[in-house]
This record gives structure tokens, sequence and C-alpha cells, in this order.
């Protein structure tokens, strides 16, 4: 429970006749008092510039655009500009109130450059993992001097301070509403149920089947199947039968008879894994990812199995069988005998995963990716349709959210996180099951939180492939930001909301009309361990981005 401070229920802050006059206050966001040598706030008519730090972001950016292109320059700056408006949100709402605001800084850190423009210094600091706008008296135990003490936070009515507190998140909705609305305006909206064949594995039973770029799946032993994922799911249920699959061709339907290929998932604990499929001749072959470690003892993307530790293979099953024997999964090692591809000969290969071995259960896999087509439309339909888009996904964007804090997930988040050593590339990006690959990644990826490294590296991947997709990926991201910031805990926007609301009630309950004011001294215990706690989660995941990352 939130309890008031040590002063009588009701009582006005103390004022504070603010800094003597040779002390400068620098860079004190949180309101806290810290003060420092003159020269680092920018006076009127006189901007700061530190040279050196502008030239130390300069040479990021080039090392950024020398590495990973255009598109990763494009989503920085993107993400730039939804941190702005988010604070612009804050910043419009507060002056609109009466309240004094002294900063508008994006980043944080020491400044780069910075203006002035009557009592509001605007800038950017040196580390732009976020930015803040500080407003006088956010907390009961601010010192402020007693002619600004009526322009404070704390001072204001409530309606004033819940504007203030929810505007950022509520910049972030509306500009995932008008970015859906141009994306649907200028690239079209895609419904999972409109598309069609776009890739097809080599090898695979689509291609053995006959498949070609362009068809639809319509049907899977003669299940009616909608969606590239009711396809891919008919298909995982049977694995090694040869089945009916109708597709839509030209406008008509075509039957083709296709033998859906069994594979398994082997990993181990040395973050290594691989698949093993069946070849449409019935061999038992391998799939690695191109810089797999496993290729340094000999095995190869496409190589045919013939024996394991001595015993003959002649089925998917028969392979998984004795990859299960304790002799194998309790050590993790084996030695197989394989033919590479486009050879005759045999070759013995000692494949060692680590301590332990562990291989799933077999699932069918048909070999086709997805093109979405899109539909485009007009603003009169587009603006409903995107209202419907921001409900499915504040619900899915909460559900998942509370799924990651949830005791098991941030469980798993952390043992993937120290099992994930730098370099490691994931099963099935090349060859034969290019898709099973993209299938296994949307899996191992579905649960798990992104930082900003990875928002940049995602987006810029996203971006190079179609600007609609960075339209639909900053949308997503302006309403994850938004919800976010709604937790209801203290430093987030939301624990502003909690804490203005407890206040509030209290004035209520006490029917004196006389303010209520919340201590933030005993607040500050919570909201330090909320930092860490975020900034702990915030560390690991710009590790596994930059270890594992998200592919597209």
């Amino acid at each position: 429970m939130i309890e008031t401070s040590e002063r009588p229920e009701g009582a006005q802050p103390e004022p504070h006749p603010g800094p003597v006059a040779d002390e400068v206050v620098v860079d004190d966001p949180d309101g806290f008092g810290r003060t420092g040598l003159p020269g680092e706030r920018a006076e009127i008519g006189k901007p700061l510039v530190r040279p050196a730090r502008l030239a130390v972001v300069i040479a990021l950016f080039t090392l950024l655009a020398v590495s990973r292109g255009l598109p990763a320059i494009v989503m920085v700056v993107a993400i730039i500009v939804v941190i702005f408006f988010h604070e612009l949100g804050h910043f419009v709402m507060a002056r609109r109130a009466g309240m004094k605001v002294t900063e508008f800084m994006i980043g944080f850190g020491p400044r780069i450059f910075s203006f002035r423009r009557g009592e509001v210094e605007y800038g950017l600091k040196a580390i732009p993992a976020g930015a803040y706008v500080k407003i006088i008296g956010m907390a009961n135990v601010e010192e402020v001097p007693p002619d600004d003490e009526s322009r404070t936070y704390r001072q204001k009515s409530y309606r004033a301070r819940m504007g203030v507190a929810v505007a950022g998140s509520t910049m972030h909705f509306i500009m995932a509403i008008l970015l859906v609305v141009a994306s649907f305006v200028f690239v079209g909206q895609t419904d999972a149920k409109d598309w069609v064949v776009d890739t097809i594995a080599p090898e695979s039973a689509a291609q053995v089947a006959g498949i070609r770029a362009g068809d639809k799946v319509v049907s899977v032993d003669g299940v009616a199947v909608q969606t590239h994922s009711e396809m891919a799911k008919a298909a995982q249920q049977r694995p090694g039968e040869t089945i009916p699959v109708v597709v839509e061709r030209d406008g008509n339907d075509v039957t083709l008879t296709s033998t859906i290929t069994p594979r398994f998932l082997v990993y181990g604990t040395v973050g290594e894994d691989m698949q093993i499929y069946e070849t449409a001749e019935g061999d038992q072959a391998v799939s690695l990812s191109s810089s797999s470690t496993l290729t340094d003892d000999g095995l190869r993307d496409g190589d045919v199995i013939r024996s394991i530790n001595g015993t003959t293979v002649n089925s998917i099953e028969s392979v998984r069988k004795l990859l299960l024997s304790p002799a194998i999964a309790d050590t993790g090692a084996f030695e197989a005998t394989v033919v590479h591809e486009g050879e005759s000969a045999t070759d013995q290969v000692s494949i060692d995963l680590g301590t332990t071995l562990n291989a799933e259960a077999p699932k069918g896999f048909f070999g086709v990716g997805q093109d979405l087509v899109p539909n485009k439309l007009n603003v009169i339909e587009a603006v409903p349709e995107s209202f419907r888009w921001f409900g499915d996904t504040a619900k899915q964007t909460v559900s998942g959210m509370v799924s990651f804090f949830s005791l098991s997930s941030l469980s798993n988040f952390a043992q993937r996180t120290f099992s994930t050593t730098p370099g490691e590339t994931r099963v099935s990006d090349t060859a034969q099951t290019a898709q099973a690959g993209a299938e296994a990644s949307q899996e191992r990826d579905g649960k798990r939180i992104v930082s900003i490294v990875g928002v940049v590296l995602l987006g810029g991947d996203l971006t190079a492939s179609g600007w609609g997709n960075l339209l639909m990926f900053l949308a997503f991201l302006n309403m994850a930001l938004g919800i976010f910031n709604l937790a209801p805990l203290p430093p987030f926007d939301g624990g502003h909301v909690v804490i203005g609301t407890y206040e509030k009630i209290r004035e209520l309950l006490r029917r004196d009309g006389k303010r209520y004011f919340a201590d933030a001294n005993k607040l500050m215990p919570v909201a330090l361990a909320v930092i860490s706690f975020t900034l702990i989660i915030g560390l690991m995941a710009i590790y596994l981005d930059l270890a594992d990352p998200i592919r597209v």
C-alpha cells in the first residue's frame, strides 16, 4: 500500500529556495537536485555543442550504415521519431495544463547538442535509449522554488495529471492507427486467407508433387485449409503418408498426390542442432545451417545417413530410436556413416552435441512458403479496418506480455540466454528445409522479448524487403510501447496513473477538500526494483538479439 510522507496529511510540499547563484543544476531528469559545474546547459541565444561527442555519434551511425546498410539507418531514425512523439505528447499536455517544463531531451547521459527557448531546454544526449520531458514537482519530495510551486505537476488537478501521464501512450496508439491506415491504403491489407505459394523447398514433398509458384493449397487429405498455417499444421500431422492435395491453379482445382516428408529436430547442450528428414528416394538425410560448427567434424548439409554407431538405418524412426538410446542420448555423441551429396563413397564422422541429446517426435513437412496477396483499401474502408486491427493487436500484445512475464517464461528466457553462444545460427536455413527452418524460428521466437538492438536489426531486415513491412512493423512497435508504458508500476507512465488515482481516492475518502500527496520516498524501492529488473531483462535481450537474432 502507498503511504504518505511523515508530514501531516494534506500538508503542502515544502518549497525550496532554489540553487545558489554559482551552482548550475545539470543532468537532472529525475529531479533529485544534483548539481555540477557550469557549462552543461544551454543559455538563451547560446546553444550548447559538444563536437567530440557529436563526432562519436556520427562515427557510430557510419559504422551502422556500413555494417547493416541504409535500412538499419532508416529504422534508427524511425525509432527516434517514435520516441520524439511519445515525449511530445507529455510536453504538449503539460504545457496546456500550465505545468512548468524545463527540459525536452532525446536520449540520456551527457549532452551532445541543446538550445534554450524560454524556460525550456531542447536537446540531444549521447545514449539513444529513450527520451524524457522534465516537468517540475512530479513527486512530493521534489524541492522547487516557491514561485514555481503552483506550476508543479503535483499541484495540478487529477484530470490534468492523468492527461499528462497517458499522453505518451496515446501518441503511440494514434501513430499505430495512422501507420496501419497508410499501409492499408498505399500497400494493401493482407489476410491470412489470401495467400499463394511463393517458394518451394528443393526436393520437398511439394516439389515432387508438382506444386507451382502461384498455386494455393485448398485441401490436404480431404480436409479444407484456408491459411498457410492450417496447411502446414495439416501436413505436420501426416508424416510419411501419401495423400491427395488439392490446389487452386488459374481458377481451377487441381488434385495432386504427395508423400509428406517426415522430419524431426535433434538438439543437444552445445548450442547446435540439426534436422533429420526423409528424401524422395527414401533415404534419411541431414539438414544443417550454413555456418553450423558440426561441419568442422565433417558433417555436411544434405548428407545421407547409412548407419549410426555401426547400426544400419533404413527409416526415419530407426534413426530417432538409435539417437534416443541411452548410449547416445546420455552422452550427446555418436559415430555416423554418411554419403556426401554428389558422392558415392561413405565417410565416417564423429558428432558431439554435448552432454545430452534429445530428438523431437517426427512431423510432416510439405515445403512451401507463402506470399500474402494485398488488397488496397480506400480511406473510408481503411479507417474502420485499422480500429479492428487495433483491438485485435491490443489483445494479443497484452496476452503476450502477461505470458512472457510469467515465472515459467522468464525461466525459459533466462535458460535460453545463458545457453546461447555468439555466432550460433539456427537449424534449417539452407537447402531442402528452408521453410522448415522458418517454421522452427517462428516457434522459437514467438515467446521472446526484443531489445532496442533487436528492433533495429529486425526492422532493418523488414525494411529491406518492402516499405509495407516497415509501416506495419512500426505500427506493432507503437502498440507494444504504448501498452508497455501503461504498466501499473513506477517509473512507467502507468505507475503515475496508479499513484494519482490512489491520491484521488484518499482525497475523496477524507471529504475535507484537502490535497493528498503520496510519499515518493516509500515508492522509491519499488521504482528501483522495477528499473533493475527491466535493466536485467533488457541486457539479456540485447545479448540474445546479437548472439541469436530473429530472422525474417
